[in-house]
């Protein structure tokens, strides 16, 4: 009962089901993080543009009323209007500062969608490799149930005794447990999947989907050392706008009128850089830059190492992948030979067990090479800065 409704269950899957991409495409324009992230993004565009704005004028009107000694009373006005200027070059650094702020934010976006890319790849890897198990289950239930069957044909007829027809049926039995936890596990990990995507709908995901590492590219880099470089890049571009002592002048009108007489007057005012020089704020800034050069390269040292290890894993997993290939087909052989010999009697139930349990044990390392192949190809994108566009 148990095998034909998981049969059933693996057939409907893969007649509904959608593929890994679309799966991907959907959690990405339905995911409330990376909407949350792309937020942050428009927010720092308009933090940036709030340093580059200008400050507001300001204007002053004064009426006036004189009253002399003797005669009659007269009455006057002044009115006075003040701009704050930008001294020049000062607009440059600010702008560039405004677009560093803005790098750095982009920079944190393109690795939040990396890593939610990556960590949704390694999620469904974990989720595929519980589905293939489900499925060498109800393969090896199908084994369990045929040497089943023929113990007790050859009990029937006498060949063996109670005590080995029992073994069988205990192996058939226990092997319907293992499944049936097996497709508990499945079961967990698809919802692992489906709470890390952000999607609250049923959807079957196609388990066939392999993971290709992508050939790496000097336009692409990975995405913590793109933040380190932005972050070094924005505390230079601060320094920059440290470096200015004096950073504003006001530049003013004003207009006077009495009873005798008119008065015009223009002007600047130009604050003197004796107590504040902004000195103290520049080797903050500085000493930021000296230190995010220090992250890269303690970065760029370890992305190497990871790099170089990720490189050595694959080709250890490719041979260990050819080699269990080939000690699979010898161990189907001699399964099939052991089936042949169980039935006419010249294999113990015993020696038959082993080669089937060697056979099972044998496609599950190959499943698991499978899954640390396609994880190893995940991370490797994910360090290349593949998984940045």
């Amino acid at each position: 009962m148990l095998k034909n409704i998981l049969l059933s269950g693996l057939l409907c899957s893969s007649l509904m089901a959608d593929s890994f991409d679309n799966f991907l495409q959907m959690a990405m324009e339905k995911s409330p993080y990376l909407a949350s992230s792309a937020l942050s993004l428009q927010q720092a565009k308009q933090q940036s543009s709030i340093i580059t704005r200008y400050k507001n004028p300001s204007l002053e009107l004064e009426y006036s009323r004189f009253e002399p000694d003797a005669g009659s009373s007269d009455g006057g006005f002044r009115a006075s209007y003040n701009q704050p200027v930008r001294l020049w070059g000062v607009e440059d650094d600010y702008k560039r500062f405004s677009t560093s702020i803005l790098q750095n934010e982009n920079a944190f976006y393109i690795q939040k969608r990396a890593s939610f890319i990556r960590d949704i790849s390694i999620l469904f890897t974990l989720y595929a490799e519980k589905k293939m198990l489900v499925n060498l289950g109800v393969e090896e239930l199908e084994i369990a149930e045929k040497i089943y069957n023929i113990s007790k044909t050859r009990y029937e007829v006498g060949t063996i005794s109670q005590g080995v027809m029992l073994q069988s049926q205990v192996a058939f039995e226990m092997i319907q447990i293992h499944t049936e936890n097996l497709s508990l596990e499945v079961t967990q990990k698809y919802y692992d999947l489906l709470k890390q995507a952000g999607i609250t709908q049923e959807i079957h995901i196609d388990i066939e989907h392999d993971f290709v590492m992508q050939t790496a590219s000097n336009d692409k880099q990975n995405p913590t050392l793109a933040i380190l470089k932005s972050q070094k890049a924005k505390a230079l571009s601060k320094e920059a706008v440290y470096s200015n002592k004096v950073e504003w002048m006001d530049v003013y009108a004003e207009y006077e009128s009495e009873p005798e007489e008119e008065i015009a007057r223009v002007g600047v005012n130009i604050p003197l850089a004796i107590f504040n020089t902004n000195a103290q704020e520049k080797q903050i800034s500085r000493l930021e830059a000296k230190k995010t050069d220090l992250l890269i390269k303690n970065e760029d040292t370890q992305l190497s190492i990871e790099s170089r290890r990720l490189k050595q894993q694959k080709e250890a997993l490719f041979s260990l992948k050819d080699k269990n290939t080939n000690i699979l087909k010898i161990e189907l052989k001699l399964l099939e030979m052991f089936e042949e010999g169980y039935k006419i009697a010249n294999i113990n139930l015993l020696e038959l067990q082993d080669v089937k349990n060697k056979v099972i044990q044998t496609k599950e390392r190959i499943i698991e090479i499978k899954t640390a192949l396609n994880q190893n190809a995940i991370y490797t994108n994910y360090i290349q800065g593949n998984y940045n566009e």
